[in-house]
């Protein structure tokens, strides 16, 4: 595999935990409310503004010698962000060549659907290749201090996928994609010591199995 190389890399935050108009920027960032008056707002008030909300999602474009592709990195939680922040962003769902699910968390996953459901109705209803790590379809949940799970929401499966407009591509293995400018890691050996991963998170591989420990998130 060899990555090609970009002119530039344009990274716009979908959704984020937090919004903040106030604190300093370094000078190559552009604050939400500028972008948000280059894309039309007159008027500063609660429905302009975009939310933030737990999770993350970005929109990735790389401009190389024989022009630019993006990818959907992530989704966020929920389809109402994905769907209120790319409208008062001015993102161009159409142009969006590709997607991938960076692990299986619903904070990063819920907003996928309502994101290929607009970027279908601005491309012709072509479906999207969606990265995915053969892990994440596991049911996961958090023990609880008295010894319970709290079960977290699920990630669709391949299928379930397909009926949203996605080519699922499901691989543990790196590779690149998109006229090589990008490269997905695959899975991620977890080799040092700091490495402990999210204490407390059970998976179970089929329904009615018992819960068994999961810290390290291996997709």
């Amino acid at each position: 595999m060899a990555l090609a190389p970009v002119e530039r890399l344009d990274i716009l935050v979908l959704v984020d935990n937090v919004t903040d108009s106030l604190s300093s920027v370094p000078p190559f960032v552009t604050r939400e409310w500028q972008r948000l008056q280059q894309k039309g707002m007159r008027l500063v008030a609660g429905g302009s503004l975009c939310c933030a909300n737990h999770g993350l999602s970005l929109v990735i474009t790389a401009h190389g010698p024989n022009g630019s592709r993006t990818m959907l990195f992530d989704g966020g939680p929920v389809d109402y962000a994905v769907e209120r922040n790319g409208a008062r962003l001015g993102v161009d769902f159409g142009s969006i060549d590709a997607a991938m699910l960076s692990h299986g968390h619903w904070d990063h996953a819920g907003g996928i659907p309502r994101a290929l459901g607009m970027m279908r109705a601005a491309n012709g209803a072509r479906d999207v290749p969606l990265y995915l790590h053969p892990g994440i379809f596991h049911e996961r949940g958090q023990r609880q201090s008295d010894g319970g799970v709290l079960p977290m929401d699920r990630i669709p499966t391949p299928g379930q996928w397909r009926e949203f407009g996605a080519e699922p591509i499901v691989t543990d293995q790196p590779l690149t994609c998109l006229d090589d400018m990008f490269y997905v890691s695959g899975e991620i050996p977890r080799v040092t010591t700091y490495e402990k991963g999210l204490i407390g998170q059970v998976r179970r591989v089929a329904e009615g199995a018992a819960w068994e420990p999961d810290p390290c998130l291996m997709d």
